[in-house]
C-alpha cells in the first residue's frame, strides 16, 4: 500500500478514531502517529492507560507494515512499558526489522514531549 491508501484505511477505522490517534506520512514513506492524551486514556491512577499504549503501538506497528503487504494481522508482540511519566501527545513511529514471506516484524517506539522512549515493543504481523 502507499502512503495514502494507508491513511485512507486507517481513517475509516473506528476505533482509532474513537481513540484519537492520528497519522502522518513522512517524506520517506513512513507513518507516525501523534496521540493528543485525554482524561479518558488514562486508568484509575491517573496514568496513561496500558491497553492505550498498547493500541497506538499496534496500529503505528501496523500501519508501517501495510508499506510491505496490503492485507495483514497481527500475530504476535512483545511489548514494553518504560515510564509513566506525564505528557500531553504521544507519537509513535515504527522501523522494519524482517519482511519474509509471510511474515513482517516491525520495532516500534513510542515516544513523549520530550523525545523520550516511553514504550516499545517488536510486533509481529502475519501477510493475509
Amino acid at each position: 500500500m502507499t502512503g495514502k491508501n494507508i491513511l485512507d484505511y486507517y481513517i475509516r477505522s473506528r476505533f482509532v478514531e474513537h481513540c484519537g490517534i492520528e497519522f502522518e506520512e513522512k517524506q520517506d514513506g513512513s507513518i507516525i502517529t501523534i496521540t493528543e492524551l485525554m482524561p479518558m486514556h488514562m486508568n484509575g491512577s491517573g496514568h496513561i492507560h496500558g491497553g492505550m499504549l498498547f493500541t497506538i503501538a499496534d496500529t503505528t506497528g501496523g500501519a508501517n507494515a501495510r508499506r510491505y503487504s496490503d492485507h495483514l494481522t497481527t500475530l504476535d508482540s512483545d511489548f514494553h512499558f518504560l515510564t509513566s511519566n506525564t505528557t500531553r501527545y504521544l507519537y509513535g513511529s515504527a522501523e522494519l526489522i524482517r519482511n519474509g514471506g509471510a511474515i513482517i516484524v516491525m520495532k516500534v517506539y513510542i515516544k513523549d514531549d520530550n523525545g523520550e522512549t516511553f514504550a516499545e515493543g517488536t510486533f509481529t504481523y502475519y501477510k493475509l
